[in-house]
């Protein structure tokens, strides 16, 4: 098995609605620290072969959802190489120390702010998603889109129920309505849902992104625009957000993108193809057309010279 590496892009947007970005994110280690004239960020991860990202859904109003999410993507470097090697019992840990701290912080201000979570870890050639809220984490393999996250909503707590069906709860007003995120006093409901374990492979693409992404563009929206950016992150980060906004969002938006390529086209995605004649058959008659060309030039230029000397 060759060895797999992990690249990756992500970007953060304010948004056509909001007066201020409260999403975050953390892309193994690098987070977003926002001035008060320019709300959006992007990083950079060049090819790793472990990680933890991460995307955060900050709520409160005003600078107060900013708080937490910024509070939730800072705490996480504490946790980072812990859980790369601890597990579930690391990202527990983590939810319960980011989740006391906002929760202190309401206490002193007396106010309610919280945040969602998505965090995916890279380890080993396996992927493993935890989520509290309602931001998503995609897996895309082989022309196909699978949603690694469980969204806390009270739709889809419906929908479980049987009680919506799938089209009824991506409609239905209570998607919006979190029964499980950061910030909340009933520290037993703070787990996480968890995914199964996936074993990456090369050309393997997972998405991270906030509900600014997911309320604008449908699953089929998103597989076929990072599908038409082959791996591309970066690129494909600015799509997604762009579409968004064309979209109507009215949140704001982060998308991260992270691609498994091998130690030998850990660049591009594609091995770089050498040129040989063998593979291009027409090119021995252009060549020799040419040639038959150039030795009639000759000739005539000679001639004439012969002639006039």
């Amino acid at each position: 098995m060759p060895n797999l590496f992990v690249k990756a892009s992500v970007g953060t947007d304010i948004g056509v609605s909001r007066n201020n970005n409260e999403d975050n994110y953390n892309l193994n280690g690098k987070y977003a620290v926002y001035e008060d004239d320019d709300q959006t960020a992007t990083a950079f991860q060049p090819p790793v072969t472990q990680g933890v990202f991460a995307v955060f859904d900050g709520m409160g109003g005003q600078s107060r959802g900013e708080f937490a999410s910024l509070c939730a993507a800072q705490t996480l470097n504490k946790y980072k190489d812990s859980i790369l090697s601890g597990g579930v019992r690391k990202v527990n840990e983590y939810i319960v120390d980011t989740n006391k701290q906002i929760c202190n912080e309401m206490e002193k201000n007396n106010e309610h702010i919280g945040s969602t979570c998505a965090i995916l870890t890279i380890n080993d050639g396996i992927a493993q998603a935890y989520n509290l809220g309602d931001s998503s984490i995609y897996h895309l393999s082989k022309n196909k889109i699978t949603k690694m996250t469980r969204d806390h909503t009270v739709a889809e707590q419906l929908y479980r129920m049987h009680a919506l069906t799938a089209e009824e709860a991506q409609r239905d007003v209570r998607k919006h309505r979190l029964t499980k995120h950061l910030g909340m006093f009933e520290a037993e409901n703070i787990l996480p849902y968890i995914s199964g374990n996936v074993r990456i492979s090369n050309g393997d693409m997972f998405l991270l992104c906030t509900d600014g992404i997911t309320n604008a563009l449908s699953e089929k929206d998103i597989k076929k625009i990072v599908y038409m950016f082959d791996g591309r992150c970066k690129k494909t980060v600015n799509a997604l957000i762009e579409r968004a906004i064309e979209n109507g969002s009215d949140d704001n938006i982060t998308a991260m993108l992270l691609r498994v390529v091998n130690s030998t086209n850990s660049n591009t995605g594609k091995r770089n193809k050498k040129f040989k004649f063998g593979r291009h058959p027409r090119l021995y008659p252009f060549l020799l057309g040419i040639g038959v060309s150039l030795a009639i030039f000759i000739i005539i230029i000679s001639i004439i010279l012969a002639v006039f000397t």
